[in-house]
């Protein structure tokens, strides 16, 4: 189940950053300069729509990178 969350979160963070994302990389805010705060916001909305899961307010600022969303997402849905 987590192996899912893994291949989706990097799907979507590669849609939205047009970068190449895989379970070897590690992508974040800190080291992709595609990931601005608009992006930020559409990859939240993407992920909150494709697990059906809603992050909250003092969540988003914290979920900036490929491990963190992945962790989040398993956290909620467990």
């Amino acid at each position: 189940m987590q192996q899912n969350i893994k291949q989706k979160v990097c799907e979507i963070l590669g849609d939205i950053l047009e970068v190449e994302v895989n379970e070897n990389t590690q992508v974040s805010r800190q080291n992709c300069e595609k990931w601005t705060s608009l992006a930020h916001i559409d990859i939240v909305m993407s992920i909150e729509e494709e697990f059906n899961i809603m992050f909250s307010e003092q969540d988003l600022p914290k979920i900036d990178s490929q491990d963190l969303l992945v962790n989040k997402i398993w956290e909620l849905i467990r």
